[in-house]
């Protein structure tokens, strides 16, 4: 394959189509002529190929020859399997990184990545806790006798492996254990601590920055626009996720702000403390004074008390007997999945988001990662001042000729609504005189999202409302060529120009004035 060029003037952005997953290479002309290559996200659904062929290891290796081993900045925009993976992936031969080959410039993260920022912190220690209550109540699930693959855990370990990086919520457990084993000493929170500092997702973070040199440029929305070295005019600016924690856990569409308006009937429950431990460690679901714990029952002193809980509720671990449906040890913990879910959107809308803008045209490139409603939400009142002049998000917005569907094409990550809304939705993209230059793309595996998980990705009322105001020029990774529509000219057609192959699609936004 060979070297990916810059084009004369504007970005070249190829969409990879691993599967069910994020990674765009972006490619500008540098001040001295050569390439400037930006990477966003490298990730991939376990087991979620398009085609058998396309796997994540030639996506690597055919970004190291693309740009010759060089990459001037790799951005992330959030911790999820579908866009971190691809970085902690290994040759099998070599054992060694797929990404060692490749020098690294800069890494750009979200703000919420900042050690040194007292709210990113606080944000991570929720993320964190929380992620420790799903471990704790899927191993006490597997303690009350569920089977992996009961309706009870599958949804609630399919989402738990998601939010590691692991193909299998097992490989957590086990490492868990060994965990255990080798610090016996150490509390059974601070073990599972040390359990999730190896998962998959978080080793994949720590091997982008032990690549770089000093720092990562944590990226926030109210910061001035940041700049690519090397590169005269593209100016980049963050538009989320929102330094507001309203905003962060604000996150399905409400009313006229949905494509379809659903219902939701996942509550939480009372898994909101950390159940990583031993069962007796667990919270109740009623104050201690209307309950009595199974230890104080079997190791009492009282013969009648003893005689009468065992014979109506059963002693620990008896559930064969008559009277077992009688025991609700187990029952709050059904209120896990719903958290697993409230997790998975949470880290979804701490979504690093861009607007790319070029210099000469001011177009402008939207990349949104997984971001939802309080992500979009919170672009509303932003601006900048830039070169005297005030520069709002919704201007920018009104200038972006292409766009990457957040989340697949989910119905919770593309806001509807009219061009009038006070909150930006996707009216507000391409308006004016950019109106006919506006492409959208989605990354997703329609096929495989349909069948294994029963997810409507993309949503098709968004793909139709993309369709319609792009002109049918939507790329979706799982179709290998973009059809004309009827009511399209083939003269107008033609001046859509892509490159389409099985392991990428490529598209060039110039910015030369006419």
């Amino acid at each position: 394959m060979p070297r990916m060029q810059a084009p004369e003037s504007g970005i070249t952005v190829r969409m990879y189509r691993q599967g069910h997953g994020d990674c765009f290479l972006l490619a500008t002309r540098k001040t001295d002529g050569s390439a400037f290559y930006m990477l966003i996200d490298c990730g991939l659904w376990t087991n979620s190929e398009i085609k058998p062929e396309q796997t994540i290891d030639k996506v690597i290796a055919d970004i190291a020859k693309a740009t010759g081993n060089r990459l001037d900045v790799v951005l992330v925009t959030h911790e999820h399997m579908d866009h971190v993976n691809g970085f902690a992936k290994k040759d099998p031969e070599t054992g060694k990184p797929c990404f060692d080959a490749i020098e690294i410039g800069e890494l750009w993260l979200a703000w919420t990545e900042d050690g040194e920022d007292d709210l990113a912190n606080a944000v991570r220690a929720h993320f964190h806790d929380t992620l420790l209550a799903l471990m704790g109540a899927d191993e006490r699930l597997d303690r009350a006798g569920l089977a992996a693959q009961s309706p009870q855990r599958a949804m609630l370990r399919d989402l738990l492996s998601f939010e590691t990086g692991e193909d299998a919520a097992d490989e957590l457990r086990k490492r868990l254990e060994k965990i255990r084993k080798r610090h016996p000493a150490l509390s059974a929170r601070e073990q599972a601590e040390l359990a999730i500092e190896g998962i998959t997702n978080k080793r994949a973070i720590k091997y982008l920055r032990d690549r770089i040199e000093g720092e990562p440029l944590f990226l926030r929305p109210d910061r001035e626009p940041y700049m690519l070295k090397g590169v005269d005019g593209v100016r980049v600016y963050a538009l989320g996720p929102p330094r507001d924690v309203e905003l962060l856990l604000s996150l399905e569409p409400r009313g006229e702000e949905a494509f379809e308006l659903l219902t939701d009937s996942l509550t939480l429950s009372l898994l909101t403390a950390t159940m990583v431990g031993e069962p007796e460690d667990a919270p109740r679901s009623f104050d201690p004074r209307f309950g009595m714990s199974r230890r104080d029952v079997e190791k009492g002193h009282d013969p009648f008390m003893k005689t009468f809980f065992t014979s109506r509720y059963g002693a620990k671990g008896k559930r064969g007997f008559a009277q077992a449906w009688r025991q609700i040890d187990n029952e709050w913990l059904a209120g896990s999945e719903s958290l697993a879910l409230r997790l998975n959107n949470e880290v979804n809308n701490t979504s690093l988001v861009i607007a790319i803008e070029l210099p000469l045209t001011g177009k402008v490139l939207l990349f949104t990662g997984d971001a939802q409603r309080g992500n979009w939400i919170s672009w509303a009142p932003l601006n900048w001042t830039v070169g005297g002049r005030t520069v709002t998000a919704r201007e920018l917005l009104g200038r972006t000729v292409f766009y990457k569907a957040g989340h697949h094409g989910s119905h919770n990550a593309t806001l509807d609504g009219s061009v009038d809304a006070d909150y930006p939705n996707i009216s507000w993209l391409a308006q004016g005189a950019f109106k006919n230059d506006f492409v959208a793309v989605i990354p997703a595996n329609p096929g495989w999202a349909k069948q294994e998980k029963n997810w409507e990705h993309p949503r098709r009322s968004i793909e139709t409302r993309l369709k319609q105001k792009a002109r049918g020029r939507v790329f979706r990774s799982d179709v290998d060529h973009v059809e004309r529509p009827e009511d399209v000219s083939a003269a107008e057609w033609e001046k859509f120009s892509r490159v389409e192959r099985d392991l990428f699609f490529e598209y060039t936004i110039p910015d030369a004035l006419a």
